[in-house]
């Protein structure tokens, strides 16, 4: 049975009467999204749920015993879906289910074998199907909203190719106002999706003009005041003392603080690493280790600079007291350390806290109170929405507005938090929304959390708070405005800054995107004669079925899977999705120890670079390998990536490795990248499974500490501590209360003590505890 479309409203059992009203637009993109897996491009606000549902309900009704899947990046929009799919059906509430992260997987199991159509997040569905919680066989469409995600290693990808790989009559349905500004982007989103079908409306197609809500922008520039100038002019020259010297090394074209930009300042960083691993000279490395500093400082100054032109000096404050507390407790690298010691630097430290005493706040804060208390004044129903790259500026922005009463305002932010800034659980979030819709607030400042897909019909005025040189987040802001009613968007625009060249920036990729989308347009049209709806009453299901026999070649069925036990934070890598992908079964679970555990016997702990040499930095890298070898006889180290790259010396790095070899016992395996790491403990897991049948049980429960094995454990919890440091004071000093009472002259006869690691001993040793119960 298909969707029949009446005068007025869309017709369909499973619809309710009278309440999907037909746009002849969505008619057509529905029709050409038939048996297709189809990318629809659409401008915000016209009703790409709608298509969504009408070839939701077409698939129930064509193939029995089948289920929908519809995906959304956040928790607020996957019920934003659902609450739409429960306003416009009459599918019975209990067989469509909002399923998120907040679902325990024995429930979501339960919930899938009676639901019709799932509403869910991409990261629960992805480990769903990487621990085969349950079998996707019977889902006949997915429909991947903001599909402009799925490039690299977003859940959308890995998800694609399982479902093709699984369903028997799989269709997909990609969502999206804006692709990408690039066709190389927009093209890898096609391949990830296995598009075959584009379908793009834009706000000048005859069929879509009608209801196409009139949206004013205007852009407002503000000047910096002299205060926050002579902070810049302090930052831009000791910017350009660090652009000359990464010049004269070869790695800059030019020293113009004009012409580099932080994309540049990423690549160096690339280029620099890749010169320590070829260098053979000693001098060659030393040069491109300063470099190294160098190049970390100059992101730190260009984002200074970017703080003070766009945010204001409140939010670069809390940026220079975030890395003043961190030199202060003795975690900052030293680059930082350097850059904060440095005398020209000191001065810009001066003159933040002078300019934040005399609460000279950023002109933009001023204007954008105005623009609020304007807007309110002339509609007491307003609601507005201020977009923030930052969220320091977003707490900041807050706190300012606090004394109009007329601007009832809330921060409108993700779930990470901080010491200082507590986040918002979606479940926060999805009251706030609806506390903005009944007006309980009339003013939300978001960050980019709020700039995809949610449908606030009442508000009426967009504000850039800052520019972003971004097309696709630039066209999704636009998009929360002007959906049901006219809208306004006001950009604020520092003069001679970055935000005008981010403005610029913008407005070159959104043309890039909009030709990119004319060219395929052109290249994949709709058909010459525009088929009838009458014509697919009795069209036999095709679905893909060339394609999906295909994708089934690549992969072998096996009876006896090689079992992985992987620890569910791992999904945040790629590491676990490309092990599903292989014929391998995993099983997801909270490892209090290990990454991986591929036998009874063997462990695998994996270290990205970055997080290897972190750990040694705060040293939990050797108490986490002490438990790994407590409780597996065979323990791995995966090492991945480049280590030789970090400010830690080559001897200092191989210095751990050794004692993790030699003392520990612990076997250690370098890799490239995650695809060899992934390859490897796939052979690992068979070669170690090739004798053994069946499941394996691992048990956690810890041996007792032997007592020397416990005074070793206390004193590696030191900074700079290792196994091999333990032991060495413990063999000097005997007792926990001789080493804690010695002075630092004797702590320095202990071979391998320095001084740097005796004076830490020394101070922890005598610390007072200040926390309170």
């Amino acid at each position: 049975m298909v969707i029949i479309l009446s005068n007025i409203y869309v017709s369909h059992p499973l619809l309710k009467e009278n309440t999907v009203l037909r746009r002849a637009y969505q008619e057509n993109i529905f029709i050409n999204c038939l048996n297709k897996n189809c990318l629809v491009v659409i401008p915000t606000g016209l009703g790409k749920t709608i298509v969504a549902l009408m070839l939701a309900m077409h698939r129930l009704s064509e193939i029995p015993n089948s289920k929908i899947v519809f995906l959304a990046p956040t928790k607020p929009l996957v019920e934003q879906h659902f609450n739409s799919f429960l306003e416009l059906t009459n599918i019975d509430s209990e067989m469509m289910q909002s399923i998120t992260g907040s679902t325990p997987p024995d429930k979501r199991k339960m919930l899938w074998n009676d639901i019709k159509v799932a509403f869910m997040t991409p990261q629960v569905l992805q480990n769903d199907l990487i621990s085969n919680l349950y079998s996707i066989q019977d889902v006949v469409l997915i429909i991947f909203d903001e599909c402009h995600r799925a490039i690299g290693d977003y859940a959308y990808c890995y998800i694609a190719q399982k479902y093709m790989e699984l369903s028997e009559s799989p269709q997909i349905l990609g969502l999206t106002a804006s692709p990408g500004s690039t066709e190389l982007k927009i093209n890898e989103i096609k391949t990830n999706l296995f598009i075959d079908h584009i379908e793009i409306r834009t706000d000048s197609d005859r069929d879509v003009k009608p209801y196409i809500h009139k949206v004013d922008k205007e852009w407002i520039k503000i000047s910096l005041p002299p205060e926050y100038l002579e902070i810049k002019k302090l930052v831009i020259d000791k910017l350009k003392t660090v652009y000359k010297f990464l010049k004269k090394s070869d790695l800059l074209n030019s020293s113009d603080v004009n012409k580099v930009s932080r994309k540049d300042l990423l690549k160096i960083d690339k280029l620099i690493n890749k010169r320590i691993s070829s260098a053979r000279d000693d001098d060659v490395k030393y040069e491109m280790f300063m470099a190294k500093k160098y190049n970390a400082n100059a992101i730190r100054l260009s984002h200074i600079d970017e703080l003070i032109e766009t945010q204001g000096v409140n939010a670069l404050k809390a940026y220079m007291d975030k890395n003043i507390a961190k030199i202060k407790s003795r975690t900052a690298n030293k680059s930082l350390i350097e850059l904060f010691s440095d005398y020209d630097f000191k001065r810009v430290i001066e003159l933040v806290d002078l300019v934040q005493e005399k609460g000279l706040v950023h002109p933009k804060l001023k204007k954008l109170k105005e623009i609020l208390h304007d807007q309110i004044i002339e509609n007491q129903e307003s609601r507005i929405l201020v977009f923030c790259h930052y969220r320091d500026s977003v707490k900041n922005i807050v706190h300012y507005l606090k004394s109009d009463p007329e601007i009832k305002t809330h921060k409108f932010v993700g779930q990470r938090s901080s010491n200082t800034d507590k986040g918002l659980t979606q479940k926060q979030q999805i009251k706030l929304l609806q506390d903005f819709k009944e007006g309980t607030y009339n003013t939300l400042i978001g960050t980019s959390v709020a700039e995809e897909g949610l449908d606030i019909a009442e508000c009426d005025m967009v504000v850039f708070y800052d520019v972003v040189p971004s097309a696709v987040r630039s066209i999704q802001r636009r998009g929360r405005t002007g959906r049901k009613k006219e809208g306004k968007v006001i950009i604020l625009m520092a003069k001679g800054t970055r935000d005008e060249g981010y403005y610029w920036a913008e407005k070159r990729k959104e043309e890039s995107m909009n030709r990119n989308l004319k060219k395929l347009k052109d290249s994949d049209s709709l058909p010459k004669e525009q088929a009838s709806l009458t014509q697919y009453i009795n069209t036999p299901d095709i679905s893909n079925s060339e394609n999906k026999i295909n994708l089934k070649d690549r992969f072998q069925e096996k009876n006896d899977k090689v079992i992985i036990i992987c620890d569910n934070r791992e999904t945040k890598s790629p590491v676990v999705r490309k092990l599903s992908l292989m014929d391998v079964e995993i099983k997801l679970e909270q490892l209090p120890v290990a990454d991986y555990i591929i036998s009874e016997t063997s462990g695998i702990e994996r270290k990205a670079a970055q997080d290897f040499t972190d750990s040694i930095k705060d040293g939990r890298l050797f108490k986490e390998l002490f438990e790994l070898k407590k409780l597996f006889k065979k323990p791995i180290l995966i090492l991945e990536g480049d280590l030789f790259t970090s400010t830690i010396h080559q001897s200092a790095l191989y210095g751990a490795i050794s004692s993790i070899i030699l003392n520990l016992g612990i076997n250690v395996y370098r890799t490239a990248d995650t695809n060899e790491t992934s390859l490897f403990i796939y052979h690992l897991a068979k070669k170690a499974q090739v004798t053994s049948k069946g499941d394996f049980k691992i048990r956690f429960e810890k041996k007792p500490f032997e007592d020397s094995e416990l005074l070793e454990f206390i004193i590696a919890g030191i900074p700079g501590i290792n196994a091999l440091r333990a032991k060495k004071l413990l063999m000097e000093f005997k007792s926990l209360h001789k080493i804690f009472n010695a002075e630092i002259d004797e702590l320095l006869k202990t071979e391998k003590i320095g001084k740097k690691i005796a004076e830490e001993i020394f101070r922890i040793s005598r610390y007072e505890y200040d926390k309170e119960f």
